[in-house]
């Protein structure tokens, strides 16, 4: 049975080889004139804009510079929470997570001994960018191992609290890594001024990229308020974004989210996400200030970056999800399944300067060529090469194809063929 089931990959590869040969195209043919109005005024310190689909980087300044990043920290915290918690868990507030937070941060008003679910201090942390909540969720995540873990207000207590956000910080550090940061250190889950807390502007786009694809902590950052009724003291969260507020000054139509910061040493700092026409955009900007006529370069920073991407750049449908892609006959196919249609699994789309014209054959490959296939079974791949970038899509099957027993033997015996065929052509070769 072995030899039988290698006789096959065998044949299946000799097919794939003959596909390959016969049937896979790639090219493309990019005409392009940059026509953007010329690079936008930013006045704060780094900023970078960036495609959130793909991860293109749209715009930069200083965007590898080591800096502070406050509060947009949370988003790391709001990551690994979302990844590690039953959001309907109930946390009990310890006394040194709500008195570790030094005065003049931002609070949650939340009190030693309160209950709350995961769900309610990650809004408290992302709306309110309340420092206290984000420091429960940090001690109750480095002891999800430990569910004993104490509440006194004793040294001890001090000690081991001091302990749970330090694992914590390793954490987020890792997840960091994980995302393809390079330059990003936290030790702690609120951006609490540390001079080893640092980041940069692009780790932070990227942190800003994961967290734009988590539907949770999308939805929680683009909310304006948040009510919170068991909260006798503050019963309702108004969001420190801007950017969303519609009385606001600096309101945006298109933004959704994500996260400011402010300490001292930071200055103003946010990573901020809009949406306009297909395209979605990501937005960080590091040490913003208020300039002498009063303007805030955080806000109009991104304003003035949101603008250009969408004024400059369009997005461009590649190929939706359900299209059909190629049909191919297969060829130990029973004669009522063999003809086999394939179609993408999901859509892709690419953002390109506006007045870029894209005409790209993309590159077909099969995994898999031979009976039996069932529905929905992945074999091969759609891929789309546009200025260096690959967007690809799995080919799924849209019917079963069944396995011919006669087709099977017509195949093993040209398999045999070509082997008995490539025998004797080596053992000419080697009398000569």
């Amino acid at each position: 049975m072995k030899i039988i089931n290698k006789f096959f990959i065998f044949i299946n590869f000799c097919v794939l080889v003959f596909f390959s040969s016969v049937c896979y195209a790639s090219g493309t043919t990019l005409t392009s004139t940059d026509s953007s109005s010329g690079s936008p005024t930013v006045n704060s310190e780094a900023a970078v804009l960036m495609d959130a689909k793909k991860g293109n980087v749209l715009y930069e300044k200083n965007s590898t510079k080591q800096m502070y990043p406050a509060s947009t920290t949370k988003v790391m915290t709001a990551i690994l929470t979302v990844e590690k918690c039953d959001l309907n868990a109930d946390v009990t507030v310890s006394y040194w997570a709500v008195n570790a937070v030094p005065y003049s941060y931002s609070l949650g008003y939340i009190t030693p001994g309160q209950v709350y679910t995961v769900e309610e201090l990650l809004n408290i942390t992302l709306i309110a960018s309340a420092n206290d909540a984000a420091f429960v969720l940090a001690e109750y995540i480095a002891n999800l191992d430990n569910p004993d873990y104490v509440f006194e207000t004793s040294e001890t207590s001090k000690n081991a609290f001091d302990e749970s956000i330090a694992k914590f910080a390793t954490m987020m550090n890792d997840k960091a890594k994980e995302i393809g940061c390079t330059n990003t250190h936290f030790v702690n889950p609120n951006g609490i001024y540390n001079d080893n807390h640092y980041s940069t502007a692009y780790d932070l786009a990227l942190i800003g990229k994961y967290a734009y694809d988590n539907d949770i902590i999308k939805s929680i950052c683009s909310k304006v308020t948040y009510n919170l009724p068991k909260n006798e003291f503050h019963p309702t969260y108004n969001t420190t974004n801007a950017l969303l507020r519609s009385n606001h000054k600096y309101y945006y139509e298109y933004a959704n989210g994500l996260k400011t910061g402010y300490t001292d040493a930071a200055g103003y700092c946010i990573i901020a996400t809009a949406s306009k026409n297909g395209i979605d955009l990501i937005c960080v900007i590091l040490k913003g200030e208020y300039l002498a006529d009063g303007t805030a370069t955080r806000e109009t920073d991104c304003i003035n970056l949101f603008n250009y991407g969408f004024d400059n750049y369009k997005s461009v449908n590649l190929i939706n999800e359900g299209d059909v892609v190629r049909t191919i006959d297969i060829l130990n196919g029973t004669a009522d399944t063999k003809s086999l249609e394939v179609k993408a699994s999901s859509s892709l789309n690419c953002v390109v300067f506006a007045d870029e014209v894209v005409d790209v054959t993309p590159v077909i490959q099969f995994s898999t060529v031979l009976a039996p296939i069932a529905e929905g079974q992945v074999i091969g791949s759609i891929t789309y090469t546009i200025d260096g970038e690959s967007y690809k899509s799995d080919l799924i099957a849209t019917h079963d194809v069944y396995s011919s027993n006669v087709m099977n033997i017509i195949l093993a015996l040209f398999a045999v063929f070509g082997v008995l065929l490539i025998i004797v052509t080596i053992i000419s070769v080697k009398k000569k």
